[in-house]
């Protein structure tokens, strides 16, 4: 029995595939043909596309206004991607509930889009769904809190311009925290205010802040401040 290469046609089938993938790895990245938003790319050949794992502010939602810090998020996507070649990678989901490809971006450079707006500060690492990246998408998210990255600086007044720069503000650097509070309040991924544990104003996926860290950042809740105990 001839070994398996020997035979012509195990051979060009070998050839074939060789070639397949080297074509495929030297490939031209598909066009971004536009950005919708922080977190959505229409991309040539694929249509529209959610970028897995992270979700910055609305700018384009039907039914709600423009949030904070959206259109900051917004052109932040367009330097990165807009009329740029990218490679997509897929996870386990290849598609959400609405038809849209649900994607991991790399640009030419080997920049991970998803990665580079949570770690500047311009989206939040979306867990609500597991998937590869998700610690390391948390972890960037801390850093960029705590460094008062782009949304998170300007809470203060910072501002993270495109070279990455964190231009912060001296605003609440010096507040004392309000007697009465707990050591751990909840802030949302667009307010501007922190708020006490079961306050209706808290969307259904509250981010818990050590005290002392949010009086430096966030204004009190005017409601929260109604069940905090009056000084004598």
């Amino acid at each position: 029995m001839r070994p398996l290469l020997c035979h012509p046609f195990a051979v060009r089938c070998g050839i074939a595939f060789l070639f397949g993938v080297l074509a495929a790895a030297a490939a031209p990245g598909q066009l971004v043909e536009r950005v919708v938003d922080g977190d959505t790319i229409i991309v040539e050949g694929v249509g529209r596309v959610r970028l897995i794992g992270v979700d910055t502010p609305e700018t384009v939602h039907p039914n709600r206004p423009v949030e904070f810090f959206g259109k900051e998020a917004s052109a932040f996507t367009k330097r990165l991607l807009e009329e740029k070649r990218v490679r997509l990678e897929y996870d386990q989901e290849r598609q959400d509930r609405y038809g849209r490809t649900l994607a991991y971006v790399y640009l030419d450079d080997g920049t991970f889009v998803n990665a580079e707006i949570i770690r500047r500060g311009y989206g939040h690492a979306y867990t609500r769904f597991p998937f590869r990246h998700m610690e390391a998408f948390r972890q960037f998210e801390r850093e960029a809190r705590d460094n008062r990255r782009g949304l998170w600086g300007a809470v203060v007044g910072g501002r993270d311009d495109a070279s990455g720069s964190d231009n912060r503000s001296s605003a609440g650097t010096s507040q004392d925290v309000p007697a009465g509070l707990p050591g751990t309040v909840y802030v949302t991924k667009t307010g501007r205010k922190y708020h006490l544990d079961g306050c209706r104003f808290l969307s259904r996926s509250p981010i818990p802040m050590p005290t002392n860290e949010a009086v430096q950042r966030y204004e009190l809740c005017s409601v929260c401040a109604t069940r905090l105990p009056r000084e004598p």
